[in-house]
């Protein structure tokens, strides 16, 4: 099993319903997991936690940060949980993406025009 807590999962409970959650706690011994439910095909669901097999869940692959317009949403995220340090994180991510992409707009700028030896373009 190479899932660990805080984990993002997907999977089945017992009764057969689609969950998606984090994951809380680990038991190795017996192979349970018990998961946050954030998304579920049954509403009564979200917000509580569940215990189901390690077998029946499946994690789920870490974004990276290079779409702006998932960067927004999660900025928009940051602020909704009042989560300081992971807003000063996003929003220096977004900077970054942002200067980066900005110098290279302003090094294709530098050979767009054509001047010859008498300063006159082309």
């Amino acid at each position: 099993m190479n899932m660990n807590i805080s984990d993002w999962v997907q999977g089945r409970t017992t009764d057969g319903e689609l969950i998606h959650g984090f994951i809380e706690t680990i038991d190795m011994l017996q192979g349970i997991v018990t998961v946050h439910v954030v998304k579920s095909d049954n509403e009564e669901r979200v917000g509580n936690t569940v215990a189901v097999r390690a077998s029946w869940i499946k994690r789920v692959p870490d974004t990276t940060l290079e779409d702006p317009q998932l960067v927004q949403n999660m900025i928009d995220m940051a602020l909704a949980t009042w989560d300081e340090a992971w807003f000063m994180e996003l929003t220096e991510s977004l900077k970054s993406a942002d200067k980066a992409a900005s110098g290279a707009d302003s090094q294709a700028k530098l050979f767009t025009t054509v001047v010859n030896r008498l300063g006159k373009s082309a």
